[in-house]
């Protein structure tokens, strides 16, 4: 992660800041271990979080790196405030609810930092340009928020065949940019890039980028991901051998027969942490004291089974999942999805051990 991120850091200019996507237990990782790791890291001056949960957990383990909530509801209000997290508002409704709850407030707080998310195509979230005249309405002369940023996000910075669309967007954000003049703060900044964005658009970093898969080291751009590398090892342990006969079967509803006469190891991993039930039955081949095996059978929701015939293993033994001779990308092709599923996939009685 550390070479991650100063490979990124060599992308940018030097004062542009960056905003490290923690959202989602850090894509599988941890969020709490990573946000301790990099607290002090002086170019990463945001953490990101999808909900304010995710930010009251690291702020109640003692995280004081400002934190923004992407995704904020009304209900969490009081919690976003209380624990000085900053709501990213993408809609009028959104606005005018955070607006009263402030109202609610005692008088004398100072105004309270917001970040506007403008839709540029991404079509998820965010303000259209047409509502630029409302949300000045709202916001002119309004002393209970300041506005901390303005972003969008763009839809495909991984496929150059979507550049003139990239672009398209990028254009939207600097037309969106001048018709908030009357917006900005002193402080005001402006964000506009994922990961990708920053290795194929360097020219549009304006104050802050946003990194997250990249961080964690894959990227669908090819010439990113040759000069990044997987940040995480999945692993598990063996907890039973077992001998087997020929024709036996092995797991629910009989799924795996043994071929020959062998040994069945089991392992401490299930659908439940996130080693995907399609890979069973053969299909995927962990590794064992550096040597592949097999999976046989249905993959359980605690356990899985692997044929390790007559190899000299033991219970104890370090299984890896992923992030030795098998990459996640490997992982990821198998199961037809994204490096960043697989990532997310991982439950959370996972242990995250960070090896620094």
């Amino acid at each position: 992660m550390r070479d991650n991120l100063n490979t990124f850091i060599s992308f940018l200019k030097p004062e542009t800041e960056i905003m490290l996507m923690l959202k989602a237990a850090a894509y599988g990782h941890g969020s709490t271990e990573l946000a301790k790791l990099y607290e002090k890291e002086e170019r990463i001056s945001y953490y990101a979080v999808a909900y304010a949960d995710e930010g009251v957990r690291l702020r109640e383990a003692g995280i004081e790196k400002n934190i923004l909530v992407l995704n904020p509801s009304s209900n969490a209000f009081e919690d976003i405030i209380h624990h000085c997290l900053e709501p990213e508002i993408h809609n009028l409704v959104l606005l005018n609810e955070f607006v009263e709850f402030l109202k609610s407030k005692k008088h004398g707080m100072a105004p309270y930092p917001i970040h506007l998310k403008f839709n540029t195509g991404m079509n998820r979230l965010g303000f259209d340009e047409g509502e630029i005249g409302q949300l000045k309405e709202i916001l002119s002369n309004n002393e209970l928020i300041r506005v901390r940023s303005i972003m969008t996000h763009l839809s495909s910075t991984n496929l150059p065949e979507e550049d003139e669309y990239s672009q398209a967007q990028l254009d939207a954000f600097s037309r969106i940019i001048d018709a908030t003049k009357t917006l900005h703060q002193s402080d005001t900044f402006f964000h506009c890039l994922n990961s990708n964005g920053i290795f194929r658009f360097p020219n549009h970093q304006y104050d802050l980028v946003r990194l997250g898969i990249g961080f964690y080291g894959t990227s669908t751009v090819a010439e990113l991901s040759e000069k990044i590398k997987p940040s995480s090892r999945f692993v598990s342990r063996v907890c039973q051998i077992r001998k087997v006969e020929k024709g036996d079967s092995i797991s629910y509803s009989r799924s795996g027969r043994a071929p020959d006469d062998t040994r069945i190891a089991t392992l401490s991993l299930g659908y439940a942490d996130g080693f995907n039930r399609f890979s069973g039955n053969g299909r995927w081949q962990v590794e064992i004291n550096g040597q592949l095996f097999p999976t046989i059978g249905n993959i359980c929701m605690d356990l899985s089974m692997v044929d390790i015939g007559d190899a000299d293993i033991k219970v104890g033994d370090e299984v890896v999942i992923f992030g030795g001779k098998k990459s996640i990308y490997e992982y990821a092709d198998l199961l037809g999805t994204i490096t960043y599923e697989v990532m997310c996939a991982i439950g959370p009685r996972v242990k995250k051990v960070v090896v620094d």
